[in-house]
């Protein structure tokens, strides 16, 4: 007769099975999204007389068109940035559907070439954390504050600049290429802002989970 398990023995037992059914949990969203790419890119949903892919997800799964192409979407970056992911048995953490599209998100923008280098370090201290599973919805309000505050600094900044800029040009002697120089800062300033405002959305996008820590 088998001996009984302990309590702690059947925890670590049902714990070790638990893992393996997340895993292929999060692996799902991801083979989900790569038929529906076979289905788009060989156009196959014609084969069962279906017009468009969206009447395709519609009527044979159940998708709506948001979903539809969350998961293409997520699929596309996937095989782009981490095809390692699409291994028959990938190794390491991936992420559930909702913190996939954060971290997509997030990758997204440091792709942006008028991050500043202190929005830029933070990003990638969030993504570091999103591929290891411990992004939470703190880092990410932490995060927020500290790009509003940036904003608010370049815009006062911007405001500043554009005062001066508006008395120089009322010099008649002030230099045209002075002014030209000017005028390009406040593009500049103007890039930065936006790259920070569109990295201050982070913590607002539509549907987005952060996974809790601990």
């Amino acid at each position: 007769m088998p001996r009984k398990l302990s309590p702690a023995q059947r925890a670590n037992q049902i714990t070790y099975f638990l893992k393996g059914d997340l895993k292929r949990i999060q692996i799902a969203y991801i083979r989900a999204g790569a038929k529906l790419a076979q289905i788009r890119d060989e156009k196959l949903y014609r084969a069962l007389k279906h017009a468009t892919l969206e009447a395709y997800a519609q009527k044979r799964l159940g998708l709506g068109r948001s979903t539809l192409y969350r998961y293409l979407q997520i699929y596309d970056w996937v095989r782009k940035d981490h095809p390692g992911w699409l291994a028959e048995r990938p190794k390491g953490f991936i992420p559930e559907l909702t913190d996939a599209y954060g971290l997509m998100w997030i990758e997204e923008r440091l792709e942006d070439e008028h991050l500043g280098p202190e929005t830029r370090k933070e990003l990638e201290a969030l993504r570091k954390r999103a591929l290891e599973g411990k992004l939470t919805s703190e880092d990410v309000e932490k995060f927020r504050k500290r790009g509003q505050q940036r904003r608010d600094s370049l815009t006062a900044v911007a405001a500043s600049l554009r005062a001066i800029r508006k008395r120089a040009a009322a010099l008649a002697d002030f230099p045209p290429n002075l002014l030209r120089d000017l005028d390009a800062l406040l593009d500049r300033l103007k890039s930065a802002a936006g790259a920070v405002a569109r990295a201050g959305r982070f913590a607002n996008l539509h549907g987005m989970r952060i996974s809790a820590a601990g």
